[in-house]
């Protein structure tokens, strides 16, 4: 019979620096002197997924502009912004340097989105809240699934895979006091709304999608993965980033969204079992 990690289910310690995936943003800025001493910035990008640009001039003279604002980048390339003269007959004078940021600010959200529960159609799930401490659920939390079983995983709603990445979990046995390492295997996939959905514990070989690829809900992504033990383990979560007035680059907010189950559409309380429900209709919203 398979115990439930209690640590694993209050308290997920994922060391990972969530700022970066494991795909290099490969992001590059470039600049335009036009002939009326007006400077186009435009940029150019091979990774998959939206960006968010940070730019800092250590050198900004001769210009009505005193600070870029953080840009969201969603397209391959395009255009940023440009800068201005103060004197028409003088050149801009700067110099600058940028960070890039896998993520998306400020998303408009849709409360009406409707999401389905990542496993097989009919299956039986009881669901779990992975918490850290001093941190309202509200802000960060993660949905864990334990199972006797290897289940099989499937996509919860409609995105493209961004990243597929491996982090590094610890987590504390409850009866031996033993802090055991374990690595994951972890999908991330974007929603067009600029939310993102994280998949992880996938068992490494079964991982059955692509960075780039387009996934559907009840896409099949691959199986549950072991967490030291003889049970299995899955986590998921939905997400996106916000602003932090110490951290321009942007911090993780978790999302509430709404399920479909055999109840109807609902929020997942900790501790309560759900059987996963697949209406057609939701693939097409």
């Amino acid at each position: 019979m398979f115990k439930i990690n209690l640590a694993l289910v209050f308290l997920l310690l994922l060391v990972v620096n969530n700022s970066l995936y494991s795909q290099a943003p490969n992001l590059h800025i470039k600049t335009t002197k036009n002939a009326d001493n007006t400077v186009d910035f435009y940029y150019e990008k091979e990774a998959v997924g939206s960006f968010i640009v940070s730019l800092n001039f250590s050198k900004l003279e001769n210009t009505e502009t005193k600070s870029v604002p953080i840009l969201n980048v969603t397209a391959n390339s395009g255009f940023l912004f440009k800068l201005k003269p103060l004197d028409k007959n003088k050149k801009i004078d700067f110099f600058y340097d940028y960070s890039v940021t896998p993520g998306y600010l400020n998303p408009t959200l849709d409360s009406t989105v409707t999401y389905i529960l990542p496993f097989k159609n009919g299956k039986k799930v009881k669901i779990y809240w992975g918490i850290r401490p001093g941190i309202s659920p509200e802000k960060w939390k993660k949905y864990v699934v334990n199972s006797n079983n290897q289940d099989s995983v499937f996509g919860m709603r409609k995105g493209v895979v961004v990243d597929v990445r491996t982090l590094t979990v610890f987590n504390k046995d409850e009866a031996t006091q033993e802090t055991k390492k374990a690595l994951r295997k972890e999908i991330i996939v974007e929603h067009a709304d600029g939310t993102f959905a994280s998949y992880s514990g996938i068992e490494k070989n079964s991982i059955a999608v692509k960075i780039g690829q387009t996934i559907n809900p009840q896409s099949y992504i691959g199986v549950m993965d072991k967490l030291n033990g003889d049970g299995y383990s899955f986590t998921f979560d939905i997400y996106y980033h916000e602003p932090n007035q110490m951290n321009y680059r942007g911090n993780l907010k978790s999302v509430s969204p709404n399920f479909l189950t055999q109840n109807g559409i609902q929020k997942l309380e900790s501790k309560k079992e759900y059987v996963v429900t697949y209406d057609e209709s939701i693939l097409l919203k």
